[in-house]
Order: C-alpha cells, then sequence, then structure tokens
C-alpha cells in the first residue's frame, strides 16, 4: 500500500508556523524520543563546544540574555534558544545577538521536514531542532538552551549539558508537572549531567535537586553559598557580586533595578562565567551589565497615544508576580509622588490568577481584567468571578480584550500614574507595539 503523498513543502516562514503547529495532534507533548531521533539523523546533538541549559520556574529568560551578553562581551560566539517570543518566532534563535532571518529558520525547517519521515514533532520540537541546525552550521563557541517546560522531558534536553543552570523552583505548569515542588525540582533536575556542575539561582530549592546533584556527582554552586551579590549602596541602588573571583577586582553592578532582569539570574550568570573562566575582567563587566534589558521583563515604555508611562512585565504565576511586586515596591519608594498604579491583566487558563493577584494585591490600586486571543485564554467572565470571590472588596473590571483594557488605563492614567500589563507573554505582545522605550 503505497504511503499517502505529503503536503507541499512551505515556503514562507509563515506558512511554515502554520504548518509546524498542525502537524503534531498535541500542542504539548513532552519526551525526548522523537526529537532526539530525528537531531541524531541530522547530526546536531552536539551543537557547540560549550552547552549551558537553562531550567526553571522563573528567571530563565534573564539568565539566557545575561549570559550572552556577558559572553559576547568576552569575544565568543553565541548561539541562545529561548521561548516564548514577544513579537517574531526570530527572537527565539539568535547568533552573535542577532535573530536568525526568515530565510534561514525556513531552511532549518526544511531539512528537519526532510529527516524526519514517520516521526512526529511538535511546534517546541521543531524550533529546537531548527536552532539546533542553525548553531552546528555557524559553529558556535556556546550554546545556551532555555529549556519550555520542565526540564527532563523538554526537548533541549536531547543535548548533553556542560554546565547546567536552575533558577527557581515554584508550582506552574502543574497540569504537567505536578503541584508538589519536589516533584517539580526533579523534572527541573533532569537538565544535570554525570559529573558535570549545577548552578542554582535560588537559595531555596527542594531537595530533590541536592539528591539528583549527589547521586550524578554534580558540583554545586549555590547563591547565598557558593556566591552571592550583596547591596553596598541604596542611592543609587548597587550591589557587589561576591564568588572565587577571577575577574581580577570587583564586579560593581549600579541600578540593577534598571537592568529589568532577574537579581539571582545575573549573579548565577556570573558564577557560570567563572566557571568558564572564558577571559573576562571586572572593567568590561562592569561596562556590560548596567546595560542588560529584557523585553517585557519589568520594562519601561511609554504609551504611543496619551503618553501614559507603562510598565511590561510577563509575570504569570504567584511567584513571578510577587518578584514584580517587589519591584514595584522599590519603585515606589524611589518615587513617592507616584499616583496609580492601574494594572491590566489577562493569563491563560491554566494559570493561578488568584494567586497573581493576591501577590499584586499592595501594589495596585485599580484593576482591569481581560482576555488574550486563543483557545488557551481565561475567559474574562471567568476570571473576573473568581477573583470576586477570593478578593473581597476588590473591584475588578471586566474587559473583553487586552488592546480595549489598556486603551482605557492608559486614558485614564495621569501624568503621576502608571499602566502596569502582565499575565503572559500574550499579553504583553498584544499591545507592546502600541508603546515605545523612554
Amino acid at each position: 500500500m503505497t504511503k499517502p503523498a505529503r503536503p507541499p513543502v512551505p515556503k514562507t516562514l509563515t506558512q511554515w508556523l502554520d504548518f509546524i503547529s498542525k502537524v503534531h495532534p498535541s500542542e504539548i507533548e513532552l519526551g525526548l524520543e522523537r526529537a532526539a531521533s530525528v537531531a541524531e539523523r541530522l547530526g546536531i546533538l552536539e551543537p557547540a563546544n560549550i552547552v549551558i541549559t537553562v531550567a526553571g520556574t522563573n528567571g530563565k529568560g534573564s539568565t539566557v540574555a545575561s549570559l550572552e551578553a556577558m559572553l559576547l562581551a568576552s569575544g565568543k560566539t553565541v548561539g541562545a534558544f529561548t521561548s516564548p517570543h514577544i513579537h517574531h518566532f526570530n527572537e527565539r534563535i539568535r547568533i552573535a545577538g542577532e535573530n536568525l532571518s526568515d530565510l534561514e529558520i525556513c531552511a532549518a525547517f526544511e531539512q528537519i521536514e526532510l529527516s524526519r519521515e514517520e516521526i512526529s514533532l511538535s511546534y517546541f520540537e521543531f524550533a529546537t531542532l531548527a536552532a539546533l541546525i542553525a548553531f552546528k552550521k555557524a559553529g558556535v563557541e556556546v550554546a545556551l538552551l532555555e529549556v519550555g517546560l520542565g526540564g527532563r522531558l523538554d526537548s533541549v534536553n536531547i543535548v548533553d549539558s556542560d554546565i547546567a543552570v536552575i533558577t527557581s523552583i515554584s508550582l506552574d505548569h502543574q497540569d504537567w508537572l505536578g503541584s508538589d515542588l519536589e516533584v517539580i525540582g526533579f523534572e527541573k533536575a533532569g537538565i544535570m549531567r554525570q559529573d558535570r556542575p549545577v548552578v542554582l539561582a535560588n537559595a531555596d530549592m527542594p531537595k530533590s535537586i541536592s539528591d539528583r546533584a549527589e547521586v550524578l556527582n554534580c558540583a554545586v554552586y549555590q547563591i547565598g553559598r557558593e556566591f552571592n551579590h550583596s547591596a553596598i549602596s541604596s542611592s543609587p541602588p548597587t550591589w557587589e557580586w561576591q564568588g572565587q573571583n577571577v575577574f581580577g577586582e570587583a564586579v560593581i553592578m549600579t541600578e540593577l533595578q534598571g537592568t529589568q532582569l532577574h537579581y539571582g539570574s545575573v549573579s548565577a550568570s556570573m558564577q557560570v562565567l567563572e566557571l568558564l573562566d572564558c577571559g573576562l575582567d571586572a572593567k568590561t563587566l562592569n561596562e556590560v551589565l548596567p546595560s542588560l534589558k529584557l523585553a517585557g521583563r519589568f520594562e519601561p515604555r511609554i504609551d504611543l497615544q496619551t503618553g501614559a508611562s507603562v510598565i511590561l512585565d510577563v509575570a504569570h504565576n504567584p511567584a513571578a508576580a510577587a518578584d514584580l511586586n517587589s519591584r514595584l515596591s522599590l519603585l515606589k519608594e524611589g518615587f513617592p509622588t507616584n499616583g496609580r498604579l492601574i494594572a491590566v491583566l489577562a493569563v491563560l487558563s491554566d494559570k493561578d490568577i488568584e494567586g497573581i493577584v493576591v501577590s499584586l494585591l499592595s501594589s495596585v490600586d485599580i484593576w482591569y481584567i481581560a482576555q488574550v486571543e486563543g483557545a488557551r485564554s481565561l475567559a474574562v467572565e471567568q476570571a473576573v468571578s473568581r477573583l470576586t470571590d477570593a478578593c473581597s472588596g476588590t473591584v475588578f473590571t471586566a474587559f473583553q480584550s487586552v488592546g480595549s483594557a489598556y486603551e482605557q488605563a492608559c486614558s485614564e492614567a495621569t501624568a503621576i500614574d502608571r499602566v502596569l500589563v502582565a499575565g503572559s507573554f500574550h499579553t504583553v505582545s498584544s499591545i507592546r507595539e502600541l508603546s515605545r522605550a523612554p
């Protein structure tokens, strides 16, 4: 019996993205066998001389962004694979700090499609393999791989890491990873490899991580123990990195809050650099660190229509919201004449919206609840009903779209007010281009 003919190979990136979103029967399917088999056929299981894999609930993007900037400053050729993207798929794959072009991504997808034969791949597996193809072709010295979901069964874990980084462990994606922190920790610890170091960017980690490190004989470098950062000035906010310093002198960061990146992630990245001993000196680091930026992470913006001050943050679980709340509190302390904070919040259906709001209650004055486009969105009516039950006395106003909520919030904001947009990458991406950098 002859096999049915495959559909024509897509030509444009838009066509390819539509194709890879439909070719697999489910949007998410954890497991390594499918991607590993195709990667072996393509010869891309060793995409770089050094591979650094980053897992964790929050702070992964900050870790990759800070490592990428510092390694580039050292003269290394760096490939970075992250997810999800804010505006364009190309943001997920970078070489030498530049997004991969449509043409390069399409060529990688075509290689994957020709090699996979009977194997069905998910959207994320296609993306992962495309990144590995690009890194191998470019001959990058260091590949930075951000885990999409979990760790042990995430498709980036088909590649053996030379250094594993675990940023934090908290509740998120419970449908896939469970609601027990020890179980979640075990899943994240799956990126560790025998006799290779692991860097932990949080002082409070489940025992399952240290247990796994002991089994694999991994040298463990944990914040608050082998390395740390400490405040040496409050005005302006300044910290000093502390570790077995190979950089020649103290590494100082002024106005860390202005970098938008997670504090612990930047500190953990410094520890990774120390392990690599890549020749960076303190002078270079002190020039690079203050300029670190990452879209959608406590990102200050200005609304194009009204001039309202806006903060964008992709926080989508209670732990990330608590960190955001701390930053908002520091901002308020630094600018005591600030007015109200008007929050526009929209989350996906599997998120703990009550926990997110409770974490932000002390900072937010007005709540506008919306819904993002797509099947995974939490319907605004359900969101408002749940929040009204959970937060008695707090008023939540419903909007059918993030855009309409954002427009209303900006039109109401005075010169001293701020608008916060948070809840997911989808939420931030839907309105980010309606604003500009300050």
